[in-house]
C-alpha cells in the first residue's frame, strides 16, 4: 500500500530533477527532458529521476502521452510524482462513476483516498469541477467524451494504477516535494498517520488539504536541512525565498510560458518555452 509521505534515497551517482505542473504538455515535457539529460551529460551524471510536483493532466492536449510517459518512467524507475489537485479530480470521478475500472484495476485504496472522498463527495459524484479544471481535454486525448461514462472504458487501467499510487510528498536528503505548500508539523503529521497512529481527524485533514491547494507559504521553515519544492501557482518565473527554503516551480507551461525543473543537488533551473497556450473560462480554478 502507498504511503503518504514516500522517502527516496538516491545513490552517489543518481541525479533528482523535479518538474512543475505538466497539464498535458508532452512535447514540453520530452523537450525539457532532453535538455535535462544533455546537463547531466555535461555533469557526467549517468542516472537521474525525474519527480513532478503532480498536475500531470488536464487543460493541455496530451494527457494521454504524459501519464504513459509517467508509466513507463516509474517501471523503468526513472519518473514518479505527488498527487496535484488535478488527479484527485481524475481519480474521484473514475472511483464515484466507474468504481467497476477500478476493481478491474485491482487498486488497493488507502486512507488518503479514502480521507480525500470523504472531503469532496461531491466531487466523487460529479463531472462539473473536473469539466471546469480541464477535464474535457483529459477525454478528448483518449479519444473519449466527460460527458459518456460508456466512453471512460478508453483509459487503459494502468493510467488509473498510477494516478492511485501516487504519494502526497515526496522526500529526498535535500528537498520535501508536494504539489502544494505545506505548513510547519503537516509533514510530521502525515507520517504519523501512515504509521497507524493516529485516525484521519481534522488536523490530518488539514495537513492532506494543504498538499493539494495551499498557495500561502509558511510562516516560517517546515524543515531545518530540506528545501521545500511545490507546483501549483502558476508564475511568470521560479519564486524562491530563502529565508522559508521555499521554492514555487510551475512556470505556466500550459499557459504558453514555461516547463522548468530544478536540480536538487544544486537548486539550478532548467527551462523550456511553451508552444500551448490554454484559454481560461470564467470560473475556473487554477
Amino acid at each position: 500500500m502507498t504511503s503518504a509521505v514516500l522517502e527516496i534515497q538516491p545513490t552517489s551517482e543518481e541525479r533528482l530533477y523535479v518538474i512543475g505542473d505538466i497539464h498535458g504538455c508532452f512535447d514540453e515535457l520530452i523537450a525539457l527532458e532532453s535538455k535535462i539529460r544533455r546537463s547531466a551529460k555535461r555533469a557526467k551524471i549517468k542516472k537521474y529521476k525525474i519527480i513532478s510536483v503532480g498536475d500531470l493532466c488536464d487543460r493541455g492536449p496530451d494527457t494521454k502521452k504524459v501519464i504513459e510517459h509517467f508509466v513507463n518512467g516509474k517501471t523503468e524507475g526513472t519518473h514518479d510524482f505527488v498527487l496535484g489537485n488535478h488527479e484527485m479530480f481524475f481519480m474521484l470521478a473514475f472511483w464515484g462513476l466507474r468504481p467497476d475500472l477500478l476493481k478491474q484495476a485491482e487498486i488497493n485504496l488507502n486512507w488518503v483516498h479514502h480521507a480525500l472522498s470523504d472531503i469532496y463527495k461531491s466531487v466523487k459524484l460529479q463531472v462539473q469541477s473536473w469539466r471546469m479544471n480541464g477535464g474535457e481535454h483529459v477525454f478528448r486525448s483518449y479519444d473519449a467524451d466527460i460527458n459518456d461514462l460508456s466512453t471512460w472504458e478508453k483509459i487503459p487501467l494502468g493510467h488509473l494504477s498510477l494516478l492511485f499510487s501516487a504519494p502526497l510528498a515526496v522526500v529526498s536528503p535535500t528537498a520535501i516535494i508536494t504539489h502544494a505548500v505545506l505548513h510547519e508539523g503537516d509533514l510530521e503529521v502525515l507520517k504519523e498517520r501512515d504509521a497507524g497512529s493516529r485516525k484521519t481527524d481534522k488536523k490530518v485533514l488539514e495537513s492532506l488539504h494543504r498538499c493539494l491547494w495551499e498557495r500561502e507559504f509558511p510562516g516560517r521553515k517546515i524543515d531545518a536541512d530540506r528545501r521545500h519544492i511545490s507546483g501549483h501557482t502558476p508564475t511568470e518565473t521560479v519564486v524562491r525565498d530563502a529565508n522559508l527554503g521555499v521554492f514555487q516551480i510551475d512556470t505556466g507551461a500550459v499557459y504558453g510560458k514555461k516547463l522548468t525543473a530544478i536540480n536538487l543537488e544544486n537548486f539550478r533551473t532548467i527551462s523550456v518555452d511553451s508552444s500551448f497556450t490554454y484559454q481560461r473560462r470564467m470560473g475556473q480554478d487554477e
